[in-house]
């Protein structure tokens, strides 16, 4: 991988952390997401004029299913929030991620990861470890929080994160990143809104952007910001394996914005974890 497509897939890291602490702050996170992906969704509607979508049928499977995959993620990462720390959701969403996604590029998509990217990978997910143990003496309390909900349904949402960037480094093989997250985008919307009218409500919808207004304007700005910085790096060769892998770095942020703004239990050895995920970060960069 290239200087430049390190740097911007680090950049795009950054940018996915900020959407994140704007949906722990908010009042209800179903409510928040969905503001989130209209306000992108709205943010990308000017694509349709200038970058038009080369429609094929085996295109639309693709949209439609990464869609739905997003829809998931999102869900499953609302209902991690709800009960479940930023510093503790987020590296295990991000960080299982990239494990499902070393499996589904090789079995799905026929790339073959070199020894360095796979040693990156495995040292990337042996910092997230680090990043949810509690105490050195407690080394399987990481596998036994699983039974809590908020670390189970982001462990979901990271198999879900998976699942849409395998889909979608086949996706932008067969059209240009913004008119595809466009369309995926809004088809992840179908399939949450009539879930968080259920869930939530009209009235949790208007209470949501009474509260929050200028945070999910900015949070639907950066999604889809980061989300397309990665896509165009891997639409311009990288492998899908090592991208996903790399972005995790925003794991860092994610324990250090959680214990420095929600005042949430930080440690020596979460410090070591994110520093596994750098180490991993660089080895991916030099080897992969």
């Amino acid at each position: 991988m290239t200087l430049l497509g390190l740097t911007l897939v680090i950049f795009s890291a950054c940018l996915h952390v900020v959407a994140h602490v704007v949906l722990k702050r908010s009042l209800d996170r179903l409510a928040s997401v969905w503001w989130v992906l209209v306000w992108g969704g709205l943010l990308l509607l000017p694509v349709l004029f200038f970058d038009p979508m080369p429609w094929s049928w085996p295109l639309a499977g693709l949209v439609l299913l990464s869609g739905f995959f997003q829809f998931a993620y999102f869900y499953s990462i609302a209902r991690a929030y709800h009960t479940g720390d930023l510093s503790v959701v987020y590296p295990l969403a991000r960080g299982t991620a990239p494990v499902f996604l070393l499996i589904w590029a090789t079995v799905l998509i026929g790339e073959r990861p070199t020894p360095g990217g796979t040693v990156g990978v495995l040292v990337i997910a042996a910092g997230i470890y680090l990043i949810g143990l509690p105490r050195l003496s407690a080394w399987i309390e990481p596998l036994r929080s699983l039974s809590r909900p908020g670390p189970r349904w982001a462990v979901i949402a990271g198999l879900f994160i998976s699942a849409y960037s395998a889909v979608d480094r086949v996706g932008v093989r067969l059209a240009s990143p913004l008119p595809y997250l466009f369309f995926v985008n809004w088809v992840a919307i179908a399939f949450l809104t009539p879930m968080v009218l259920r869930a939530a409500g009209v009235r949790a919808l208007r209470a949501e952007i009474g509260y929050a207004r200028f945070n999910s304007v900015i949070a639907g700005m950066t999604t889809p910001l980061a989300y397309l910085t990665v896509l165009f790096v891997i639409r311009a060769g990288a492998p899908a394996s090592y991208v996903g892998a790399i972005r995790e770095i925003s794991v860092v942020f994610g324990v250090i914005l959680g214990v420095a703004l929600f005042k949430e239990p930080g440690s020596f050895i979460r410090v070591t974890g994110g520093a596994c995920v750098a180490v991993g970060v660089a080895i991916i960069g030099l080897f992969g």
